[in-house]
């Protein structure tokens, strides 16, 4: 099949650091290219994939911006009509979803968002696209969509090499925010008396609660923030971590971290909520 998927304008593919949806989009591209499909990734101009690239932006657009998302979006979909030459289109942004109205081939949407009415609002006017959950939990908090399935997130596992022991810290790796449960994380290690090792960045929404509930507890515990993370520093952090820890105060879709420590051989403690109960298996 000649499949475009577009990706976000704001990280590139795959992630240097941080980056969920674009690190889900590089593993996509990656596995239907080695199994003979004909891919055009639609992402920023310093990706770094096996398939056929178009872009937009040179570089990243960060801070993320809805009016920079619109025109990489609107720019795609007229680069996908105009080319005229797509068997289907993957989209991984809720803004990208009207665009749909102007192209000829099926669409499929990834929800890699918490459920929020101004989205399911747009879903629902939108029948004719097949939807995919990142968990059940996600869909059962999603409007009912006609079209829709859950596929879990999925990861190279040779990236990732399993390690039967550890150095004897904790990890809490992504971004700082307070739905992502940092503030509980420097807590539970300070109570159990180990070491926490952070990895990541508080976003610009989340500056203020970085401030407030995280910067005077690493100066309290003296846990390590590491700030941003490659690839292969990130794995190395996690094989030497004894557990990682996800004391999420939302309801995470997915999730991927997760999934990235299990393949590393270092358990996951978090919270039974979000799709935490369909991917980490309790008590083992």
């Amino acid at each position: 099949m000649r499949i475009a998927i577009i990706s976000t304008p704001f990280i590139r593919v795959p992630p240097s650091g941080y980056g969920g949806t674009e690190l889900f989009c590089y593993e996509l591209v990656e596995g239907l290219s080695a199994r003979g499909h004909e891919v055009t990734l639609f992402a920023t101009g310093d990706s770094s994939v096996s398939c056929r690239r178009r872009s937009l932006y040179a570089s990243p657009r960060w801070p993320p911006a809805p009016e920079d998302e619109v025109n990489h979006v609107a720019w795609a979909a007229s680069e996908i009509a105009r080319e005229d030459r797509f068997d289907l289109v993957h989209l991984n942004s809720p803004i990208a979803v009207p665009f749909t109205r102007f192209l000829r081939v099926p669409a499929v949407h990834t929800l890699h968002h918490a459920s929020c009415d101004e989205s399911s609002r747009i879903y629902a006017q939108h029948p004719e696209v097949a939807y995919v959950a990142i968990s059940e939990r996600q869909r059962s908090l999603e409007i009912a969509l006609p079209r829709s399935c859950v596929i879990h997130h999925g990861v190279t596992p040779a990236r990732y090499p399993t390690s039967l022991s550890d150095e004897g810290y904790l990890a809490h790796l992504g971004r700082y925010a307070e739905e992502k449960g940092t503030h509980l994380a420097l807590d539970i290690a300070r109570a159990a008396g180990m070491q926490l090792r952070l990895a990541g960045r508080a976003h610009s929404k989340d500056r203020l609660y970085y401030l407030r509930e995280v910067a005077p507890r690493l100066r309290e515990s003296g846990a390590s923030d590491l700030g941003e993370m490659d690839l292969d520093r990130k794995v190395a952090l996690l094989r030497g971590a004894r557990a990682l820890l996800c004391p999420l105060q939302w309801e995470e879709p997915f999730g991927l971290v997760a999934v990235e420590a299990m393949l590393c051989g270092t358990p996951v403690l978090g919270f039974r909520r979000g799709s935490f109960p369909e991917i980490v298996d309790e008590g083992i």
